[in-house]
């Protein structure tokens, strides 16, 4: 996606939603928030759903330290106590 396409879809919404169309007309279409592709960003957009921002750096941190570097392999074997330890559930 890039900052074309977003404004295309953003569009496409405000034309299906009237609340949406009043956001997109007093803000503006939303920022297209670059991050580094892979594995660790996933898990941090996962974490920052499902808590705050502020919680889902700290679990965020506490799980890279825990299972680093921080990819599929190194995380498939940690055990419930530890992933409940780093601020995680599975």
């Amino acid at each position: 996606m890039n900052e074309q396409t977003l404004a295309i879809a953003a569009l496409k919404l405000a034309e299906n939603d009237a609340d949406f169309a009043g956001i997109i007309e007093r803000h503006g279409t939303p920022p297209l928030w670059a991050r580094e592709p892979g594995f660790a960003t996933l898990v941090h957009i996962i974490l920052e759903q499902q808590v705050s921002l502020a919680s889902a750096k700290a679990a965020f941190d506490k799980l890279s330290a825990t299972a680093a570097p921080l990819k599929p392999e190194t995380v498939l074997p940690l055990d419930d106590a530890t992933m409940k330890a780093a601020g995680v559930s599975r």
